[in-house]
């Protein structure tokens, strides 16, 4: 009889995933995925123990899972600041690394930097120095200096969207124009536009890097703290806030915002004159749980609506790197963890041709950052939560979902690979 065939189904939530079509006859060996792929083909690869007729016992197919389509724009602060303590060359070389891995090969990139150049002085400055009033450093780009395109298979060193944001980053530097402007409010507005205009259904995600000291407010209608006595050009937290909340609940295309603060983000002056009046790491906090609530840690510090007063927070709802941790590796690591945390741990069960799977005979495995695969057992009842050791369940809709530290291992580590295995009985514990 021939053996079944079975197709991969549209899209996977998740990191890598192998699938598998059945096991071997020794149930606890999974096949490593990527070692088993026909890249020429796309095609099953057949093979399994031999049985007593000379005959496979059991067949195994390996295939290359599809991710759930998902859009980011990595949006970098360029502002003269950024050029002190390697910030500006951390950044990019931990964009271009973490955008490399392959767990970003089916999503769909962008790089957005701003200020992108001048714009004409605000009026208060205009009404202080007349005619010598200087343009300032505030301009934004429309849409991203890399475009949205899918990623694919091409790394930064082979033609494709990861070499177009490598190839910006090595031939732009901070913009040292004008003064020190960070009109970020505009810049994560016009990010935002970006991702809503991308016409698939799918996850999109904004991805920000800053050193704090967010400002420009002065050539807007928004209103501002003074810098001192002459403008009020600093940004008000809750005025990025409503932007940021408004765009993750909006009810066709939401948009996850995740916030990296880079050194300078812990900035803060009573006086306005040469830092906003305001502790910079407790408004990134706020910032951040109001651009992505269910994705911030359980126990982060922020207010809603934020005030002027304050304190640092005990544990930051944003990636916060002021306080010597700052490294090219920890901003790479924060990228990955953030494809993560929005794609879930849900992942469809294999669709074979010509017939269904047998739900009894299904079984998950794990491996975390490169490491060995570890068998996760279905859980019996649903009262564990398998908080110690990890587990699976089905979805009410049928689907596999990874619970527990299962669940955590993969959100955190951006090289986690799951692996369903169909053919043999379920292992439960």
């Amino acid at each position: 009889m021939a053996l079944p065939r079975l197709l991969l189904p549209g899209a996977l939530l998740g990191t890598a995933v192998g699938v598998i079509a059945a096991c071997s006859s020794t149930q606890n060996n999974f096949v490593d995925p990527d070692a088993s792929t026909d890249a020429s083909t796309d095609s099953p690869i057949f093979g399994g123990d031999s049985g007593a007729d000379g005959l496979p016992a059991c067949a195994s197919g390996v295939y290359e899972a599809k991710q759930a389509p998902a859009a980011m724009v990595v949006l970098l602060q360029r502002s003269g600041s950024m050029s002190q303590n390697n910030k500006w060359v951390f950044a990019a070389q931990a964009i271009v690394q973490a955008l490399d891995e392959p767990i970003f090969d089916t999503m769909t990139l962008a790089l957005m930097a701003a200020p992108s150049g001048t714009v004409n002085p605000p009026q208060c400055l205009v009404d202080l120095l007349g005619g010598l009033a200087p343009p300032v450093a505030c301009a934004v780009p429309p849409f991203p200096q890399v475009d949205l395109a899918a990623a694919g298979p091409n790394k930064s060193t082979a033609p494709g969207v990861r070499k177009d944001i490598k190839t910006w980053l090595t031939t732009h530097v901070p913009d040292q124009s004008a003064g020190d402007g960070n009109p970020l409010y505009s810049a994560m507005q016009a990010g935002i536009g970006a991702l809503k205009g991308w016409p698939t259904v799918g996850k999109r995600l904004l991805f920000v890097v800053t050193d704090g000291a967010i400002s420009c407010t002065s050539v807007s209608n928004r209103a501002g703290y003074m810098d001192g006595n002459t403008c009020p050009d600093w940004e008000n937290p809750n005025n990025i806030m409503t932007l940021l909340s408004g765009a993750n609940q909006d009810p066709q295309k939401p948009v996850e915002t995740f916030v990296v603060g880079v050194p300078g983000a812990d900035s803060y002056d009573a006086t306005g004159k040469n830092f906003p009046p305001y502790r910079m790491r407790a408004a990134l906090s706020s910032i951040a749980k109001a651009g992505s609530p269910n994705n911030v840690p359980a126990a982060c510090n922020a207010t809603s609506p934020f005030a002027q007063g304050d304190p640092n927070p005990a544990t930051s709802c944003h990636f916060d790197m002021t306080q010597g941790n700052f490294s090219a590796q920890a901003v790479a690591d924060a990228i990955g963890v953030v494809r993560g945390k929005v794609l879930g741990c849900i992942f469809e069960l294999p669709a074979p041709d010509g017939g269904i799977v047998d739900k009894d005979k299904v079984n998950v495995s794990e491996s975390v950052g490169g490491g060995a695969a570890a068998d996760l057992y279905k859980r019996k009842t649903t009262t564990n939560d398998c908080k110690t050791d990890g587990c699976w369940d089905y979805t009410t809709d049928g689907k596999v979902e990874l619970l527990g530290k299962a669940c955590d291992d993969l959100k955190s580590s951006p090289t986690s690979k799951v692996t369903i295995t169909v053919g043999c009985a379920t292992r439960v514990n």
